[in-house]
């Protein structure tokens, strides 16, 4: 698994919990946590 893999999952792990989170500021922060996550990918693999 590269580094982009491991980002890429890990955004996919937040949007999900961000779905089943009752907390609507929980839900907001882990959005933008999978948003971030979904970024680092992008940019390791521009890298690579």
């Amino acid at each position: 698994m590269t580094q982009a893999d491991h980002y890429r999952d890990q955004s996919i792990r937040a949007k999900r919990l961000a779905h089943a989170v009752r907390d609507p500021e929980a839900s907001k922060k882990l959005i933008e946590m999978a948003e971030e996550f979904r970024l680092y990918a992008e940019r390791l693999e521009k890298i690579l």
